[in-house]
């Protein structure tokens, strides 16, 4: 009897817990979208309500039917996946070498790689906008694209290190005895293993990139050039 006590309010616990986890990732999503369903008033009222009373969607059709709403797409879609290319480019062959050869002060430059994640975007805005603006390159969509992927390139490169360790070393090796180059092993051995962390890699950094407001709204005053982020705030 009392094991089953036991069992039920094990279970009645785990199931309080979950339920505490599930609410606190919906919560935010059914306030956004609640509020999105919500008029002006509505939404600034002193008094909170989850369920919209009247709900429209005149702010959907708002945005939706704007002139420029088109062109803010394409560029977020753009700069997302321009950055996550980039990105990744540059983060599979550094991550491969970090993870298959050894080379002087390799973890002081790994650790160098990951400190430079940990640097503030906010904190190179000014100077980053008074050397581009000297040189004449704001509202340059190639500089943007270099900016965007510069900030998930970091982890980008540690991520797809600690995939590729997960890889055998055997595979490289006998691969290597039958006369494959090391950019065969890499395209034709490797990156199929690991198909899936470089989805996950590509997930993340498309949202990171997609989310980001602060580098478009200042390094792309011009309107044809914005994103979505920034078309909506203002």
């Amino acid at each position: 009897m009392r094991a089953a006590n036991r069992r039920v309010r094990n279970r009645a616990t785990l199931l309080i817990l979950a339920a505490l986890v599930v609410g606190s990732a919906l919560g935010p999503m059914l306030w956004a979208i609640s509020t999105s369903l919500k008029n002006e008033v509505n939404a600034v009222s002193a008094i909170p309500s989850l369920i919209p009373s009247p709900a429209t969607f005149s702010n959907y059709l708002s945005v939706f039917s704007h002139k420029t709403f088109l062109i803010e797409l394409v560029n977020s879609i753009v700069y997302a996946a321009g950055a996550v290319a980039v990105a990744l480019a540059v983060g599979i062959p550094a991550g491969y070498a970090a993870s298959r050869y050894t080379f002087p002060a390799k973890r002081s430059v790994m650790l160098l790689i990951l400190a430079t994640s940990m640097v503030p975007g906010v904190a190179l805005l000014v100077p980053t906008f008074y050397l581009l603006d000297h040189l004449g390159l704001l509202n340059n969509r190639f500089v943007l694209l270099v900016i965007l992927a510069s900030r998930i390139a970091p982890q980008t490169v540690w991520f797809m290190q600690n995939f590729i360790d997960a890889v055998p070393l055997e595979i490289d090796e006998a691969a290597d005895m039958d006369g494959a180059s090391r950019w065969q092993i890499l395209t034709e051995l490797v990156l199929p293993l690991i198909r899936p962390g470089i989805a996950a890699v590509a997930v993340i950094g498309a949202i990171t990139t997609w989310n980001d407001y602060i580098t478009i709204a200042v390094f792309a005053p011009d309107t044809a050039k914005r994103t979505l982020q920034v078309a909506l705030v203002n």
